[in-house]
Parts: structure tokens; sequence; C-alpha cells
């Protein structure tokens, strides 16, 4: 059988507390690792190469331990034959990677946490298919859940991050989009399958419509923070930190808040040279070093961090909700410790 290599190595406090959340969570997070082993299995060689390329590589599994650490947080029952956070954090993480992919097509992206993307290996086609394959095993096991209310969510979900991905695709290398768009963006792409990740738990747990709600907000606000802190490790973080080139983002055009920031507060000429990098993609030898400085002069990473903590806040609050246990305290942990990714 293969063996899944746990996530890369970021920051010794945020290791740390992602491994206090593999702790709490080892024996469902065996299952849901031999789980997606299983699903990768395909009549396709190609199939099974590329899918265990990207998801036996060494991926957090943020998503799916959401989910498990949820549902075991608001009490739900340890029976072997309870499966269904199991079957539900599995099919969350296919639906995560099948995004991934199909956002490395449309970035062009050459790197995937430290690897090559599997775009650039085999091709955007054979990639947007595999992609696609990912998504019908998401919706195999969320059929096999009988749960028409969980159905909805996840594939609503689903439909939210598509749009998230237009909406970015349409504001595509524009500096000058509000930062309310931006929000949109994020909370489409990456806040909402957070969000949907925690929703679930509290439903096959049978918490109360409040309790539901409480969960859900936790998730979206963590979601929000946790791409805030991503977006801004481009311009302040090194390689082996997050897994991918420092200037990705800068490279590609990809517009994140430091950068809407930086191009608000700056003068005409420093509007031009956003407008000749970003917008048009005409990047000289020191034009990375330049946008830094000056994204530092303006506060832009400073003042990223500050919005990150406001959702990061809202999400530790909401748990308020739940007694007390390991796996609340865990969660509340790996939203505090994930800061740490920026030092």
């Amino acid at each position: 059988m293969a063996k899944i290599v746990k996530f890369k190595e970021i920051n010794k406090d945020f290791d740390q507390s992602m491994n206090e959340l593999y702790e709490v969570c080892e024996n469902d997070i065996n299952e849901i690792n031999n789980l997606i082993i299983e699903k990768l299995e395909s009549n396709v060689a190609l199939v099974k190469e590329i899918t265990k390329y990207l998801i036996l590589s060494g991926g957090k599994r943020l998503r799916p331990l959401l989910t498990v650490a949820c549902a075991r947080m608001s009490g739900y029952g340890n029976r072997k034959e309870e499966r269904r956070h199991i079957n539900l954090a599995a099919a969350i993480e296919f639906i995560h990677t099948a995004t991934l992919m199909h956002d490395d097509v449309v970035d062009k992206s050459e790197s995937r946490r430290g690897k090559p993307s599997s775009n650039t290996i085999w091709g955007n086609k054979t990639s947007v298919l595999v992609g696609d394959f990912l998504f019908s095993r998401a919706f195999q096991l969320m059929a096999k859940d009988k749960s028409n209310h969980i159905m909805k969510i996840l594939s609503d979900t689903s439909v939210i991050i598509s749009e998230g991905e237009i909406l970015e695709l349409s504001v595509d290398r524009n500096p000058t989009i509000s930062e309310n768009v931006y929000f949109e963006v994020i909370n489409g792409k990456t806040a909402s399958l957070f969000s949907a990740a925690c929703e679930v738990a509290g439903i096959i747990a049978n918490l109360d419509t409040n309790k539901i709600q409480a969960l859900k907000t936790f998730g979206t606000n963590f979601g929000m923070a946790f791409q805030l802190i991503d977006d801004s490790l481009d311009y302040s973080s090194t390689f082996n930190k997050i897994g991918k080139q420092i200037g990705d983002d800068f490279k590609e055009g990809k517009i994140t808040l430091p950068v809407i920031l930086c191009y608000l507060r700056g003068n005409e000429s420093e509007k031009k040279f956003w407008d000749r990098t970003i917008n048009k993609l005409n990047q000289k030898t020191n034009d990375f070093s330049d946008a830094i400085s000056l994204i530092e002069k303006y506060n832009c990473i400073e003042d990223t961090i500050i919005r990150a903590k406001h959702f990061s806040n809202i999400a530790k609050d909401s748990l308020g909700a739940f007694e007390n246990n390991d796996y609340k305290i865990a969660l509340l942990n790996i939203v505090d410790q994930s800061f740490n990714r920026t030092s």
C-alpha cells in the first residue's frame, strides 16, 4: 500500500500545532488516508499516476482535518460503523485537490508544494481532465452519504469555488480592483470550502442550528485569514517555508491584498510601476525587489495581517459555543499558529 507523506515543515510553531491536530485526529486521519488511496485506483494508468503524484506528495490535509476535528469536538461518536466523517473528509480533500489542478492550469503555475505542477509535467488538457476525475470521486463519496442536505452544501460549495475562480480571472492582473472584490474572490476560492468542511461536521453530529452556524462561521473566517496570510507570504517568506518560490504571485501578475493596498497608496509613478509589472506583465530583473520595497514602504504586509487577525478572531470566538476539549484546543491553536507562517 502506498504511504502518504506528511505535510512539509513550514514553521516550528505551525508545524507543532499541525502535529497536535494530527494527534487528536490520528485514527480518523489514517482512515481518511486509506480511503483516499483506495479511491485513487483507476483502470487508466495515467489517472493513477497523476492523482497519486498530487495527493500523496505531502499536503497538510487541513480541510479534512477540520471536518473530523469539528465533528469530534461536537460529540460525534466513535462506533466503528460511524464513517460519515471519513467519507466526507475524503470528498473535501478531492474537491480541494481538483481545484488546485484547475488553478495551476489557469495561472500557468510551474510548481505546487515545491514540486513541478501536474500541468508542467503532463500538460494542461490532461491536468484539467484528471481534476474532473477527482471531482467525480468526490461526488461519489457525497452520494454515498445519502444526505440531500450535505449533498446540497458541498455541491453548492463547488459552484461557489468555480464562481470565485471565474471572478478572479475576470479581474486578472488588474491592481485597481477594490478590497471588497478581492474578499469576494478569496471567499469563493478558499473560505467557502473551509466553511463547508466545518458545517457538514455539525450536521452529522446532529447539532442544533445555532451550533452548525457557529461551525460555518469558524470555517469561513479561518479560511479568509488563512488565505490572507498565504498571500502575504509571497512578498515576505522563503521557498522552504511555504513550498513555493517567493515571488510566484508577482511573476504571474496575481492580484492579492498587498498589491491592492500598495497600488491605492502609491503615487503616480508607483502606480505606473504596478501597471507595467502586474497589468502588462512587463517585468525586469530588479522589479520584484522594487515591489517588495514599495510594499514595505506602505506597510502593506502589516495591514494584510491586521485584516487576517480580524477574521481569525471571529473564527475563534465562534467556537465559544462549544465546551472545551482536546479538539477545540487543537482548532484554536491552529488558527493562532497559522500566523507564524509569516515569520
